[in-house]
């Protein structure tokens, strides 16, 4: 979760290239004067530190100081912790975020991945990107780029802007696709997959607006999903809001359309100027997974502790730890945790919030949405029960 009173130290970026002895300066000083348990945990921060210290200096190379680095990292067993480089798509996230127009462009097939034994299993496929549009999955594992070994930058960066043959795994099956690689900024692929997600939705006569809400660190993304609510959205009887994995960012504003009365604004005279609908009050769904992290996780608990909305899906992560990035030179930036969140005294950390109603397995084995499905069906029953 991006902390927005720190987010201006990060404005900064230094030019300076990648070195072990004075990068390990950087990231030792930042977790001693910003890590969140410096004065409750400060015995076990200073031991793993020390441990990992030596290892980290004598690195020779930039991956293997980052695998050092990383393992310390799990140690400490916190959110919103973690070392990014180049090689890494988080690294794109964060330069998004932190330098915003002037951020550097990251190759992509309109999906994140996680490094498996196998190869790059998708986590997400972002709703009308090259991914979603050549068939590949959630869990699909990707092995090779044109008979090359894959992966999710550097493997991509010498085809930007040509199609790719990638081979995958699914359920173990080899298969193959064609895929379109692109250049852009990552906050601007997300936004553009929360835009491609909605829709109106027909189910037994009802009308349902949905939208994936990818990202929460963008006023774009907020305003995006206002203007939704309050124009395509407007006229229907039910609204899933879809916090599916994704990355956090903060909470505020983003259920406001939600909790505002429902009354229609005309601007002008009547029957001839604009109307806008200053609030959403039909039955509202969310979809939550494991997946939902950060400041999602926050506005999910928020819709159910008010009784606003029904949560639909499975457990979220409990990655509920405030940061900002840290760029540690052209070549990376630092991720800690900074600050520890509760809601209403409620600690997420390492618990993470519960559906109304659970759901299974996400998707079938056609890769049909359960999750989405099971939401349709509850905001039918809810929009049917308020009528």
């Amino acid at each position: 979760m991006v902390t927005s009173t720190l987010i201006a130290l990060a404005i900064a970026q230094t030019s300076a290239p990648f070195e072990p002895g004075p990068a390990w300066d950087k990231i030792e000083r930042a977790i001693r004067t910003t890590y969140y348990a410096r004065s409750t945990q400060k015995d076990r921060m200073e031991r793993l530190l020390d441990t990992a210290e030596p290892g980290a200096r004598r690195a020779t190379t930039l991956p293997e100081f980052q695998e050092r680095v990383r393992a310390m990292i799990s140690e400490f067993g916190d959110s919103h912790f973690d070392l990014y480089t180049r090689s890494d798509q988080g690294f794109y996230t964060f330069d998004s975020l932190v330098r915003r127009e002037r951020a550097e462009k990251m190759p992509h097939i309109g999906a994140w991945f996680r490094r498996t034994s196998e190869g790059y299993a998708i986590r997400m496929v972002l709703d009308g990107g090259p991914a979603a549009q050549a068939g590949l999955r959630k869990g699909d594992v990707v092995t090779t780029i044109d008979e090359r070994p894959f992966s999710p930058i550097d493997g991509l960066r010498p085809s930007v802007g040509k199609r790719v043959s990638v081979r995958y795994l699914r359920a173990g099956v080899a298969r193959r696709a064609d895929v379109a690689v692109v250049f852009e900024p990552a906050l601007d692929a997300f936004l553009a997959a929360s835009r491609a997600s909605g829709k109106v939705i027909e189910r037994d006569g009802v009308r349902i607006g949905h939208w994936r809400l990818w990202v929460m660190v963008d006023d774009r993304q907020r305003a995006a999903l206002q203007g939704f609510v309050q124009g395509r959205a407007q006229e229907t009887d039910a609204f899933v809001l879809d916090l599916r994995d994704g990355f956090g960012g903060r909470p505020e504003g983003y259920a406001d359309p939600f909790f505002r009365p429902e009354v229609t604004l005309e601007w002008g005279p009547p029957g001839q100027g604009l109307r806008q609908a200053f609030g959403y009050q039909k039955p509202l769904v969310v979809l939550i997974n494991e997946g939902s992290r950060s400041a999602k996780e926050v506005l999910a608990y928020i819709l159910k502790l008010s009784g606003r909305a029904t949560l639909v899906g499975s457990t979220t992560a409990g990655d509920v730890l405030g940061t900002t990035p840290s760029p540690l030179g052209e070549w990376g930036y630092l991720e800690v945790p900074m600050v520890e969140l509760r809601v209403d005294g409620q600690r997420l950390e390492g618990k993470g919030v519960a559906p109304d109603v659970s759901v299974g397995s996400e998707f079938g084995p056609e890769g049909d949405d359960r999750a989405l499905e099971r939401a349709l069906e509850v905001a039918v029953e809810k929009a049917k029960g308020s009528g």
